[in-house]
């Protein structure tokens, strides 16, 4: 017997007046859990999987007659639609998250397209062996960030799937229900239940386990899988959020202070490159919307390091249908009731864009590390994450440059003391900036980390001198154009 089957109770027939009696229990129970989750900063995704003919759907059903619906989303998923393809693959997974305090349930999920395509041959066994590790990472930082996950894995045997099968055939209330795809996955059962075990013993661990469940008998299934989810309610609402330390490495060497502040560019060598640039920029771009690839920029730096000017002067000649440009600020509470990264993945580039964001997801080992927004555990972790994140949109085709412009504090003096008497540069000037100023040294030690640590061959950080205005935007400009050539060829 495969291991992960081991893990399976044997289910057994339930009389109707058992089933009664505990299914009002388990009602009740959770109807009380769900207020205490409401209550909570934590979330439940129950993921439904399993093969064809199992009772997936019916017992959907029945977990949503035990909950108050208001509180709890369903989302089915199976081939994605138009807009869906636009995007990366875990893009709609990640916009049907539940907010903090609700349920969601996902009829299929991340796992139904792989095991899909390598039952049918089209995925290596390399390339589903990548697939389920992404998803095991994907999974382990849900957890991490309080999402109470539970897999539900509806199990029958080759011959089991084969009588059920045939009964439902001569029952008329269920005929219905075997499509033309259930008798083209029946075909491929063996194959299915060998590529499944596969998958379910690869994704079965400590964070994230599978519960795998005997579908043989309707009224045991449904018992069972209410008392699961039960237990783990009870235990996981009464329990703190498992911190889960990342792999990172304090900076070898000072990358800012190596970097020569002096370099400078004039004025006529300037505008003779920008004019060059803009437009290379600008045919590029129209190339880039026709095709199923986009280009992701990220602009981070110290405050008044001229992060938006450099924007404003890549999209200065681009169709405003081709580009969008993201300002990151402090997180909604909205935002703050998922996943740190969930408001990101929302804002992820579809084919033949180009998405710029001034300030970014390196907040979370930015400015949420030194002023303790996030634990130290959370940051720690959140350069794998974000090194995972960024891979998947790399995976997908989509080009990424990271900007880091770089001032000393001198520079950063002048320019405030700039914006104070200059009416229209006002509104840029903060009391945050001037607090920031005295923390000069820990940003740049932070700094220096997150570029050892997420500085990738897919995503690479460019540090650029950003003391001469005309110097760092023709040296972002430079780069903006190879990555457009990258994408659009």
């Amino acid at each position: 017997m495969n291991e992960i089957l081991k893990t399976m109770a044997i289910g057994a027939e339930i009389d109707k007046a058992e089933y009664k009696a505990r299914e009002e229990k388990i009602r009740l129970r959770l109807l009380e859990l769900q207020r205490q989750l409401a209550a909570s900063k934590k979330s439940v995704l129950i993921l439904m999987n399993g093969v064809e003919g199992s009772g997936k759907g019916e017992t959907v059903k029945k977990m949503l007659e035990w909950l108050d619906a208001r509180g709890v989303e369903t989302t089915a998923f199976w081939t994605p639609d138009a807009e869906e393809a636009e995007y990366p693959p875990l893009w709609r997974f990640w916009n049907k998250l539940p907010l903090a305090g609700r349920l969601g349930i996902f009829f299929g999920s991340w796992y139904t397209h792989p095991i899909i395509a390598r039952v049918f041959r089209e995925m290596s066994r390399v390339e589903f062996s990548a697939q389920l590790e992404d998803i095991r990472k994907l999974e382990k930082m849900l957890v991490a960030e309080g999402v109470i996950l539970l897999k539900l894995w509806m199990y029958l045997s080759a011959e089991d799937q084969k009588i059920l099968l045939k009964a439902a055939k001569k029952k008329a209330a269920t005929r219905w229900r075997i499509s033309a795809l259930t008798r083209k996955f029946a075909k491929k059962k063996k194959r299915f239940q060998k590529i499944d075990l596969e998958a379910l013993k690869a994704t079965h661990n400590g964070a994230a386990p599978w519960t795998i469940v005997d579908a043989r008998f309707e009224r045991y299934r449904e018992i069972y899988v209410g008392e699961t989810l039960v237990t783990r309610l009870e235990s996981a609402l009464a329990a703190p959020n498992p911190e889960y330390s990342g792999i990172w490495l304090p900076a070898k060497k000072r990358h800012l202070a190596a970097l020569d502040m002096n370099l400078k560019l004039g004025e006529d060598e300037y505008k003779e490159n920008l004019i060059e640039y803009s437009a290379k920029i600008a045919r590029l771009s129209d190339r880039l919307s026709a095709t199923k690839h986009s280009v992701l920029l990220v602009f981070e730096g110290p405050d008044a390091a001229g992060k938006g000017g450099a924007i404003r002067r890549i999209t200065w000649g681009m169709d405003p249908r081709h580009y969008r440009v993201n300002a990151v600020s402090a997180p909604t509470d909205t935002e703050k009731g998922h996943p740190y990264l969930w408001r990101f993945w929302q804002k992820s580039p579809p084919q033949g864009r180009v998405y710029i964001f001034d300030r970014s997801w390196y907040g979370r080992v930015m400015v949420e590390r030194i002023e303790k927004f996030c634990t130290e555990a959370e940051w720690q972790r959140a350069y794998g994450e974000i090194n995972d994140f960024e891979k998947a949109l790399y995976d997908s085709k989509t080009a990424i440059r990271k900007f880091y412009l770089s001032i000393t504090a001198e520079e950063q003096l002048k320019r405030f003391e700039d914006r104070k008497v200059t009416p229209y540069k006002q509104y840029k000037l903060t009391e945050e900036d001037w607090r920031n100023r005295d923390k000069w040294d820990a940003y740049q030690h932070a700094a220096d980390d997150m570029f050892e640590n997420t500085s990738t061959p897919y995503a690479p950080w460019i540090l650029v001198e950003a003391n001469d205005k005309n110097h760092a935007r023709i040296r972002v400009l430079k780069h903006v154009v190879e990555a457009l050539e990258e994408a659009a060829g």
